[in-house]
């Protein structure tokens, strides 16, 4: 099973799933095989299920979790909150948004 951060929500795909386009938003992919699971960070992207239960996933980027330093989350989080509550520009605010959105997802998913 792989549990898809769509942009609908969390989507789970089995073997047999219905054909689907999903664009993914930042946050948590997961891949269960048996009782082993993998945890990606995904940026954004697009998830591809095929009626012969492939699942392609295309991402901007993608990070296993455990390679992820906390410590660098915070100050990016921290970095871009400072940019957002400092633009004045249509154009910054969306960079900055952008930047909040991504780095309080990778917060969320290194946090549980």
């Amino acid at each position: 099973m792989v549990i898809i951060p769509a942009t609908t929500g969390q989507m789970g795909v089995l073997p047999g799933h219905v054909p689907t386009i999903a664009e993914l938003r930042p946050g948590l992919l997961s891949v269960h095989e048996g009782n082993d699971v993998t945890k990606y960070f995904l940026s954004s992207g697009f998830a591809f299920i095929h009626a012969n239960s492939v699942a392609d996933i295309i991402a901007v980027e993608a990070v296993q979790i455990d390679r992820i330093d906390p410590s660098l989350v915070q100050k990016g989080l921290a970095e871009f909150t400072q940019k957002l509550s400092s633009a004045t520009t249509d154009l910054e605010k969306a960079e900055a948004q952008i930047g909040v959105d991504v780095y309080s997802a990778l917060n969320f998913a290194i946090s549980g």
